[in-house]
């Protein structure tokens, strides 16, 4: 997918502001449920669906699909050695499937009153797969229908229903940032989709992945875990490449420890904090940095 980190930082934050009214897991449905579960209004439902499905694909259209609608986008089968083979951005999409489908169970849930996991997942699986054609239909050839895209987002949807299901399993997909130092040159170039470092250094969407990480974790008891960490090797001058860089990591997660040793309003932040975002007191060991 194309500029994953924007569409990804955008809904991550719809994600966050969510969590204030949503509390998916059984300790804050313990914590904050009431015999009466307000519903609505419908119309700030169909606000937020409006934002995700009119809003922001006429927003993109502007910036990365203005030769959208051009091509086939089924005949137009992206070379992942072409496009982006790097693991970090497949649990991208693996963490989007997740968490958007979160968003649109919630939205389901909280605005129209349907108990809907199908509804949510269908939601996110349009969204999802609307991406990757509306990226496949590019006139200008610059990318194609990622099929390791396609099945990196549809995992993410089917580990959300697992965890849906069963949330006491203690696997979780999160991102965050590895280069703090790099922080405000992903700010600056975040509408930046055509710009390039330096000559022959590869362009700033390489760069803004290897400031960026995901990492999958474990939580053998309670909130200390362990886990690998993605993010993208630099060359030497700073640069990000496409050469995948693991890492291995140990955490405590401080803020979902006091969210719920002190339960507050805040909690369900806290806690969808916890669960999609790398906020802990932790160290991840590089290999090979």
């Amino acid at each position: 997918m194309v500029c994953g980190y924007r569409y990804d930082f955008l809904l991550l934050l719809i994600a966050m502001v969510s969590s204030l009214s949503n509390a998916d897991s059984p300790e804050i449905n313990a914590i904050s449920a009431s015999p009466k579960e307000s519903i609505g209004p419908a119309w700030v439902g169909y606000s937020l669906l409006g934002v995700e499905y009119i809003i922001g694909p006429i927003v993109a259209s502007q910036y990365w699909w203005n030769h959208a609608l051009q091509v086939n986008p089924f005949t137009n089968i992206e070379d992942e050695s072409k496009g982006e083979p790097y693991f970090e951005d497949k649990i991208w999409h693996f963490w989007n499937g997740e968490n958007i489908t979160d968003f649109h169970y919630w939205v389901l849930k909280r605005y129209f009153g349907k108990d809907s996991e199908w509804g949510a997942m269908g939601l996110t699986f349009l969204t999802a797969t609307g991406v990757e054609l509306m990226d496949a239909s590019d006139g200008g050839g610059r990318w194609g229908f990622s099929l390791y895209d396609e099945a990196a987002n549809i995992s993410g949807i089917l580990f959300w229903y697992l965890k849906h299901k069963y949330p006491q399993i203690p696997v979780d997909v999160r991102v965050g940032i590895r280069r703090w130092d790099k922080v405000g040159l992903l700010i600056d170039r975040s509408w930046d989709i055509s710009g390039v470092n330096a000559p022959n250094r590869g362009s700033t969407h390489m760069d803004n992945y290897s400031i960026l990480k995901a990492e999958i974790i474990i939580r053998p008891y309670n909130y200390l875990y362990i886990g690998l960490g993605v993010s993208l090797k630099t060359d030497s001058l700073g640069y990000g490449t496409t050469e995948n860089l693991y890492g291995i990591s140990v955490g405590f997660d401080v803020l979902r420890w006091y969210a719920n040793k002190y339960p507050g309003k805040l909690t369900p932040f806290a806690n969808t904090c916890g669960r999609y975002l790398s906020e802990s007191i932790a160290y991840t060991y590089w290999l090979d940095d």
